[in-house]
This record gives structure tokens, sequence and C-alpha cells, in this order.
């Protein structure tokens, strides 16, 4: 009955140690065998995704900056790219600015930050353990708006993070009077800015009409915020056992967590043991 599997990483395909389980590995190669498209789909840049496609064996595009991007993991060929404006980045950077908390943007799979941490420093230094073809450039600068401007680059999504929850929520409030962005989060710490329009669920209608696959024959599985209106387009709609609430009430199954192989269940009970 379902020809493909769309797929988050944090927090659903990876436990906490951000690694794929055996268990995990195991029953999607099954889906694959039996002729299921499995396709990573994440708020990572495409590198950061492409490479975990890859250890699981799959050749099936990957959907990559929460749907900003669709890319082949086998050609690298371009299905789709949507960015956002420079004018548009721009206004979240000041707004972040002001309210003093940290951000990065992404431009292809280059990460542009003002301060050697969060997000920059662990990439930079995770770079150290990957071959070069799945590193992520990390530049960093003392004005990005003027790296933006001169450099005619677009970019792909922004992302602010603070555990300031109350400074943070201030932000989010004022990015989201931008009227031409689109604001979801991955963590309770973050939010993240792309081009309205763009989410997991309209990258997958994009992919799934390119490949002649119906609505009604996709599962999608995961766990937070940008991962709802893919949970939403899927035939099958699957939130981790360790997915925030408003996520399990919007899903049509709750699966067990990601510390607990909860992809491997799911796959089990919708795709082989059905077959």
């Amino acid at each position: 009955m379902y020809k493909m599997i769309a797929i988050d990483l944090d927090g659903t395909l990876l436990n906490s140690e951000k690694k794929i389980s055996s268990e995990n590995k195991r029953f999607i190669k099954l889906a694959m065998d039996m002729g299921v498209k499995v396709v990573i789909c994440s708020g990572r840049v495409y590198r950061g995704a492409r490479m975990y496609a890859r250890e699981i064996g799959s050749k099936d595009p990957v959907i990559a900056c929460n749907g900003a991007v669709i890319k082949c993991a086998d050609t690298g060929e371009i299905l789709f790219n949507n960015p956002m404006s420079a004018d548009d980045c721009a206004k979240v950077i000041d707004i972040c600015r002001r309210e003093g908390i940290y951000f990065h943007y992404y431009v292809g799979d280059t990460l542009y930050a003002e301060k050697m941490e969060r997000s920059a420093l662990s990439i930079w230094k995770r770079n150290k353990e990957l071959p070069e073809e799945d590193r992520i450039d990390v530049q960093i600068a003392d004005d990005l708006i003027k790296v933006l401007r001169d450099s005619g680059e677009l970019p792909l999504k922004v992302i602010a993070i603070c555990d300031d929850k109350e400074r943070l929520a201030k932000a989010r409030a004022e990015v989201e009077r931008i009227d031409s962005v689109d604001v979801t989060s991955s963590g309770s710490n973050n939010f993240e800015v792309i081009k309205k329009g763009n989410n997991k669920g309209r990258a997958l209608e994009i992919l799934t009409e390119r490949l002649g696959i119906k609505r009604e024959e996709l599962i999608a599985i995961g766990d937070n915020e940008n991962d709802a209106p893919m949970i939403r387009y899927a035939g099958l709609g699957i939130a981790m056992g360790n997915a925030e609430t408003f996520i399990k009430d919007m899903a049509d199954f709750v699966t067990l967590t990601n510390e607990q192989n909860g992809v491997a269940a799911a796959i089990r009970r919708f795709i082989t043991d059905r077959a």
C-alpha cells in the first residue's frame, strides 16, 4: 500500500547521540528491498542530511532546509530550490541582534554566523571528523548583512537560538510579522525562518507528484513543529513517542521514541508485517 516513507532526522531517525541504530537501519533496508522509497526530510542543509541518506543506503531525493531544497542524493541534481530574499534575511538579523540572540543563516551548504559559538562551533568541530564531501563550510563575519548584500547570494533559511524562552518568543513574534516568511521550530530553544510557502509537506507534495506517488501511499514520521506540515500531508502521519504533544495529537499513529527505535517499529507495523 505504501510506496514512500519520509523520515525526519533529529529526534526521529537519530538517537540522542545523533546516531542511526542498527535496528532502524535493518527495517529501513527491508522496506527499500520491498521497493519502498525512503526520503530523508530534514531541517538540516543538504550535505548534513545527505550523509544520513547514504548511511541508510537510500538513493532517493533528499528534502533539506525544511523543504526549501530537494536534491538527488546520488547525482546532486537540484529538483527544487526556493531561497528567501536578502531583504527578509536582513530583517530577521536585525531582530536577533536587538534581542541579543545567536543566529546564523545558510547559503547552499555554507553556514554564516557572526560568532563562533553554538551551532557554528559544533559544526566546525564536527567537520574535523567528516570527509570533505560531507563538511558544512562555516564562515564567520562581523556584519552578515553586509556579507549578504555584497555577495548577492540568497539564503535558504535563518536559525535563531536562545535558551531564554521569553527573549526567543519576543523575537519570534516580531519575525512572524514579516509577511513573506514562515517561521517554524525544530526544538524548544530555536526558531527557523524560511521563505513563505516552504515546508516539508509542500516539498513532499512536489516530490510525490514528480514521482507519480499518491499522498495516500506516503508515510511521514517526525517529532517537532517543522514536521507538522508533512505529517498533515501524508496519507499516514506518524509521531514519535518523544514528539511534542500537538504533533502526537495531529498524527494518525504514535510510535516508540527515538531511543526505542521508533522508526523501525513504525516500518514493521505498517510495511513489513503487512507484506
